[in-house]
């Protein structure tokens, strides 16, 4: 198993920057449906990054997050998935209407993505896609389809068998993975996702605890500069660090 190795000597900038812009910003589904999202502009050429939230959270979830790479440089999208938050699609709680919304999703994942790449000042060959609990689901399912992507970061939840296969299959897309011991699905999942991996420069963090996703980052405060550290190393500045 590979294992965190990040120095704490790497920088990490805390809070916005002066150019940093955040803006809620409107999506389009192939099918119509209206999702809602908000941009966090770096306000400067840089690599992007795509982040889904956890199905008992919306996209607000990934605030600190974002602000936080946004200040180191990314341009991040969260995206509220159809039926959560601000988008269009039933708030109702029956299995049958979540599961039909669930069939959407790749496809409203890939309109999010799309944006992302348009984006003044995002150098779509550094892209990067995150997702805790169900999100690991959806974005490691979006990294084997959109092969653009450099780098990958998930929390405390499964990757499809098809992810897994290529995760197996490519050496140069590195993964972050993190879950809590006493999340014992959840770490069983990041740990089978991260193996799978043949990129050297994946690591995967367990904690002590049962969080689950982004409350993580409360109860290990060292979680999220590490993320900000890790993606920074994958995803350099042009010509050398940011």
């Amino acid at each position: 198993m590979k294992t965190l190795t990040i120095a704490a000597a790497l920088t990490f900038t805390v809070g916005l920057s002066a150019a940093v812009q955040k803006k809620d910003v409107d999506i389009k589904a192939p099918d119509g449906a209206n999702l809602k999202g908000t941009y966090f502009s770096a306000g400067r050429p840089g690599p992007a990054m795509l982040l889904l939230h956890q199905c008992n959270m919306d996209r607000h979830a990934w605030d600190g997050l974002a602000e936080d790479l946004a200040g180191n440089g990314f341009n991040v999208l969260t995206v509220d998935y159809r039926g959560f938050g601000e988008s269009d699609g039933s708030k109702s709680s029956d299995p049958d209407t979540r599961a039909a919304l669930r069939q959407k999703w790749p496809g409203d994942v890939d309109a999010a993505f799309a944006y992302l790449t348009t984006q003044k000042g995002v150098d779509s060959s550094r892209m990067a896609v995150g997702g805790a609990s169900c999100g690991v689901t959806q974005s490691s399912d979006l990294a084997a389809r959109r092969h653009e992507i450099r780098a990958l970061m998930i929390l405390s939840g499964q990757a499809s068998d098809a992810a897994k296969a290529y995760l197996a299959s490519n050496p140069s897309l590195p993964v972050f993975g993190a879950a809590s011991e006493g999340d014992t699905g959840a770490a069983k999942g990041i740990r089978e996702a991260v193996a799978a991996s043949k990129d050297p420069k994946s690591i995967v963090k367990i904690y002590a605890g049962t969080e689950h996703g982004v409350p993580m980052f409360a109860k290990n405060p060292e979680l999220e500069p590490l993320i900000v550290a890790w993606l920074k190393a994958q995803l350099p500045a042009v010509g050398g660090t940011q």
